[in-house]
């Protein structure tokens, strides 16, 4: 597993990236549909953190629209007010795959209670467009995880005519229409499901960084 350091890093290259390809990055992302499900690819944000998909803007919640001029003329338009969120990975607790369909299993080893005090592991499987991996940990650690209904990703924004990306989790709960999105943090500890710390966190942030599309890469 990568230190703390080394997620920093990648995080801050990222968020200073001024290269990142929007449109194919999106384009990338709608084929890692999770579990079977047609995702929401990317999100207009909105004054206060709340995000709206982009048939919601045209007054329809459930149409289902193309990734085609149209749609990139409004993403382009919001990069330029409060910006987008685009989705980029996924966690699942104990998800059933075949361990031969995933490219790296990783198990968690810097526990801080006694050996005795663990007897429930939790696995959790981490998705992306280019890869799927397992994490192990026991559940006494206390690492938080996104929950069912949350994802991953990049929130972007044009600021002085560059890009600017940070790190957010996209979080709704069943009396929701509209997702909010959260920035990470080193602030927080890393049981904190928002903190830059978070061990599956740093293998998302490592892997989100394989799944962008550059430009002139």
């Amino acid at each position: 597993m990568i230190s703390d350091s080394d997620a920093l890093k990648i995080a801050e290259k990222i968020e200073d990236a001024d290269n990142i390809d929007i449109k194919m990055t999106i384009e990338k992302a709608a084929t890692a549909g999770y579990l079977g499900e047609k995702h929401f690819y990317c999100t207009v944000i909105e004054e206060g953190g709340l995000t709206h998909i982009v048939p919601e803007i045209f007054g329809d919640m459930n149409k289902s629209m193309p990734l085609d001029n149209l749609y990139f003329d409004i993403i382009s338009k919001a990069l330029d007010h409060e910006g987008i969120y685009i989705s980029l990975a996924y966690c699942a607790s104990n998800l059933f795959i075949p361990d031969d369909k995933c490219s790296e299993i990783i198990e968690y080893d810097d526990y801080d209670l006694d050996e005795d005090e663990y007897e429930y592991m939790v696995e959790y499987a981490l998705i992306t467009a280019d890869e799927i991996k397992k994490f192990r940990v026991y559940a006494e650690e206390g690492i938080a995880s996104p929950g069912r209904t949350d994802d991953v990703g990049l929130m972007v924004n044009i600021i002085d005519g560059h890009y600017k990306a940070y790190f957010a989790l996209r979080s709704t709960d069943q009396c929701m229409s509209s997702f909010r999105v959260l920035p990470f943090g080193m602030d927080y500890q890393k049981e904190h499901p928002l903190s830059l710390k978070n061990p599956i966190n740093k293998i998302l942030i490592e892997m989100i960084g394989k799944t962008l599309v550059l430009k002139n890469e």
